[in-house]
Formats: C-alpha cells, sequence, structure tokens
C-alpha cells in the first residue's frame, strides 16, 4: 500500500470514529421531554414550580438536568421518591444521568444528598444519580 493510500484510509477511519463518538454523545433528537416533565412535575402536588427540563453531555454521557423552585427550605425522601418518578415516567431521552437541581424561594440551593443517599442513590456531585438508580427508586425499590 502506498503512502498516499495509508493516510487515506487512517483519515477515513478517524473521521468514521469522530462520527460515531459525535452521534454516540449527543442527546437524543427527541426533546420531548422538555416540556413533559415540568409540566408533570408541577402537577404532582409536591410544591414545585418554575420546573425545567434540559439535556445535555458530559464526557461521553448524555446528562438529564431537571430543575425547580420548592415551596419549602427542604423536601424530603418521599417527596424526592415522587419527584424521580414524575420524571422518569415521562423521560423519552436516552441519559445516563440524571442531575436535579431544586432550589427554595429565596433562590438558595436545597441539599438533595441525604434524601438521595436515604433511597439508595449512589449520588455523585451532591445532586446526579445515574439513571438505574432512578429507575430502581421510581419503581419503588431501595439499595
Amino acid at each position: 500500500m502506498t503512502r498516499m493510500r495509508k493516510v487515506l484510509a487512517w483519515t477515513g477511519v478517524l473521521a468514521a470514529a469522530v462520527a460515531l463518538v459525535g452521534c454516540t454523545a449527543s442527546p437524543s433528537a427527541d426533546d420531548s421531554a422538555t416540556s413533559t416533565i415540568p409540566e408533570a412535575v408541577e402537577s404532582a402536588g409536591l410544591g414545585i414550580t418554575d420546573v425545567w427540563a434540559d439535556t445535555g453531555v458530559d464526557g461521553f454521557s448524555t446528562v438529564l438536568s431537571v430543575g425547580g423552585t420548592v415551596d419549602a427550605a427542604e423536601i424530603d425522601s418521599a417527596d424526592l421518591r415522587t419527584l424521580i418518578s414524575v420524571v422518569v415516567q415521562e423521560n423519552t431521552v436516552d441519559a445516563r444521568w440524571l442531575e436535579l437541581s431544586l432550589r427554595d424561594s429565596a433562590e438558595k440551593r436545597i441539599d438533595i444528598r441525604a434524601g438521595l443517599e436515604e433511597l439508595g442513590a449512589d449520588v455523585v456531585a451532591d445532586k446526579r444519580i445515574s439513571m438505574d438508580d432512578a429507575e430502581r427508586i421510581a419503581g419503588g425499590g431501595a439499595s
């Protein structure tokens, strides 16, 4: 094989790898979760308003982020379970992670790590859990 053919072959392999990574790491084309999740959460009777949902990429993993304002200074694990159940039920994104971001009416971040751990989730960065944990919690299982 000539040097030019080798260069062209490696260029093709590299281009294919980049295309594959780009397709794998990008959020799902179905972004209906970004509208259905907020509506469902606000209707769930949890006292969470101004709810938003978004998708993003962290490395090679898709992250579903959901947040809102809670009408109290904290949220208990039972309400967290309900929140996660609603999110899982309405989710249309093939995400590896679920990140929850809740604030009180004064815009102060509510620490949910202890509640997530109480539900048996392995918490990353104080507010991120795997979708496997989210689905297990939504199903009612613990640890």
